[in-house]
């Protein structure tokens, strides 16, 4: 059987203030998921799924490898998913300040 790979319904798209005004109110690590969801367009399922090891800093990429949907680990949703996201030098920096302050900063976390 074939599924239509229409959207059901146009997602919702945040302004800046608002993106900011969420920010704002978060405590960490949910602060940087959300600057990283806004920063770089990735899927929650794929932001759950990170892990240490897909991010390099030093060619400043996301290697998106898994998605994590419904508390199952499995594939990508598409296979332009599985193209390495850019990520900004200062997103990078955001998410080593993060790394550094946070118990699980192990690659397989």
């Amino acid at each position: 059987m074939r599924q239509s790979a229409k959207r059901e319904r146009i997602p919702d798209v945040l302004e800046v203030p608002e993106i900011t005004a969420i920010m704002g109110v978060l405590r960490e690590p949910f602060r940087t998921m959300v600057l990283v969801a806004a920063a770089t367009g990735m899927r929650r399922s794929e932001l759950f799924a990170l892990k240490w090891q897909d991010v390099s800093f030093d060619s400043f990429e996301i290697r998106l490898t898994r998605s994590i949907y419904y508390g199952v680990v499995g594939e990508l949703k598409t296979e332009a998913s599985k193209k390495p996201v850019p990520l900004d030098p200062d997103l990078a920096a955001a998410l080593q300040k993060l790394r550094s302050s946070s118990e699980f900063n192990a690659p397989d976390d």
